[in-house]
C-alpha cells in the first residue's frame, strides 16, 4: 500500500483550522470532515488505484448563503502528483423546499503540470420529510488543459430510515467531453453509479458503497473501471 503523509497532514492541519475557528456567529461559520476511505472513488472511477485515501475539507458558510472551501484527498501518482488539492466557491440557499446551489471548483494537483482544470457547477436539491433529491450539472469549458469541454449530469437521493440510524443513498451520472478519453484520443461516455447505506453515529458515519461505471476494460482507467463495494469513515466537525 502506497504511504499517504501528505494528505494526513492536509486533515491533521484541516482539523486544527477548524478547532481555532469553532467560535461563530450569525453571519459567519465554519464546518469540516476528515474521512478515511477504501478507495477514492470519482464520479465511478478509482482514482487511487484501489488503495485506501485519506481526505479532509474545510468550508466557510456566511448567512448569505456565499461559501469557500478546500478538500483534499491521496491519489495514485497522476503526472507526478500524489495529492489532490480542490478549491471550490459559490452560493447556496434554501426557499421552502428546494435547495439551489452554483459554484466554480478547481482540482489542482500539487507536483504535476498541466493537468489542473476548474469546472462550473450548478444543483437544486428538494426535501421532503426524511428524503432528499438532488440533480445537478458540472461544466468544464475549453480551458489550457483541455482541448474540448466537458459536461457531467447528475441525480443523487438519499432517505433517512425513520428511528434508526441508517440514511440509504443512491446516484446515477453521465460524463461526455474532455474528461472520458479512449485509448485512441475519442470522446467518448461514461455512465457511472452508487447505491449504498450510511450509519451515523453523533458526529461519526459509517458508510458502504457499491460503485462502479459502465466504462469497458481498455479505457484508460483499465482496471480501475472495475465495481466494487467502497467503504468509508468520517467524522465532520
Amino acid at each position: 500500500m502506497r504511504a499517504i503523509p501528505s494528505t494526513l497532514l492536509i486533515a491533521a492541519s484541516l482539523v486544527s483550522v477548524s478547532a481555532a475557528v469553532r467560535a461563530q456567529d450569525n453571519f459567519l461559520s465554519v464546518s469540516g470532515s476528515a474521512s478515511f476511505v477504501s478507495d477514492y472513488r470519482f464520479r465511478g472511477v478509482s482514482l487511487s488505484d484501489k488503495d485506501p485515501a485519506v481526505q479532509g475539507n474545510i468550508t466557510v458558510n456566511t448567512a448569505p448563503g456565499f461559501f469557500a472551501g478546500v478538500w483534499g484527498s491521496s491519489i495514485q501518482d497522476y503526472a507526478g502528483a500524489t495529492t489532490e488539492i480542490d478549491v471550490y466557491g459559490g452560493w447556496s440557499r434554501q426557499f421552502g423546499l428546494l435547495t439551489p446551489t452554483v459554484g466554480i471548483y478547481t482540482y489542482l494537483f500539487p507536483g504535476a503540470s498541466g493537468v489542473d482544470v476548474y469546472e462550473l457547477y450548478g444543483s437544486v436539491a428538494g426535501n421532503l420529510g426524511p428524503a432528499t433529491l438532488t440533480v445537478g450539472l458540472n461544466w468544464a469549458p475549453d480551458q489550457g488543459n483541455l482541448n474540448r469541454s466537458s459536461r457531467y449530469v447528475y441525480a443523487a437521493g438519499s432517505v433517512g430510515i425513520p428511528t434508526t440510524p441508517l440514511t440509504l443513498k443512491a446516484s446515477i451520472g453521465h460524463e461526455r467531453g474532455a474528461l472520458v478519453v479512449d485509448p485512441s484520443g475519442q470522446t467518448t461516455s461514461k455512465l457511472d453509479y452508487m447505491v449504498g447505506v450510511d450509519a451515523n453515529w453523533n458526529a461519526l458515519t459509517l458508510g458502504i458503497a457499491w460503485i462502479g461505471n459502465d466504462l469497458p476494460e481498455k479505457s484508460r482507467f483499465n482496471e480501475n473501471a472495475k465495481n466494487s463495494f467502497v467503504v468509508s469513515l468520517t467524522a465532520a466537525f
